[in-house]
């Protein structure tokens, strides 16, 4: 009878211990040993536990000042042939110079390469320079 409630007791604290490592950070491994150590041998491992292995829970710690390059909006920028100023890749004109960044034909208003003479669209010839 003594040595059930002995084995009953020993297998509760286990129990405990095994929880109460697992609620403060252990990793699983850790706390069964911790568990296992309590149930062969409660009056050693359970004094053990309570005064080295209670360590508090590890909070990850927040770095206010690390950017998430993924979640910041990249915005493609080019170099505006004229001024040398950066502007956005898709403005059609350089906001610091005026100058035309991506010239449009006259007569049907695609877009045209600066080294075109001749709108292939609609053969009107270009004014680029």
């Amino acid at each position: 009878m003594m040595t059930t409630f002995g084995l009953l007791i020993a297998a509760l604290a286990a129990y405990w211990v095994y929880n109460d490592a697992k609620g403060r950070g252990h990793e699983t491994g850790t706390a069964l040993l911790w568990s296992v150590g309590t149930l062969a041998a409660l009056v050693v491992f359970l004094p053990l536990y309570l005064l080295l292995g209670r360590k508090q829970p590890v909070q990850p710690r927040r770095h206010d000042d690390i950017i998430d390059i993924e979640a910041v909006p990249v915005e493609e920028t080019i170099k505006c042939p004229m001024c040398g100023g950066l502007v956005k890749e898709d403005f059609k004109a350089c906001p610091y110079c005026s100058f035309s960044l991506k010239p449009a034909c006259t007569a049907c208003g695609k877009e045209l390469n600066r080294e075109w003479r001749l709108c292939p669209y609609c053969q009107t010839p270009t004014d680029v320079k």
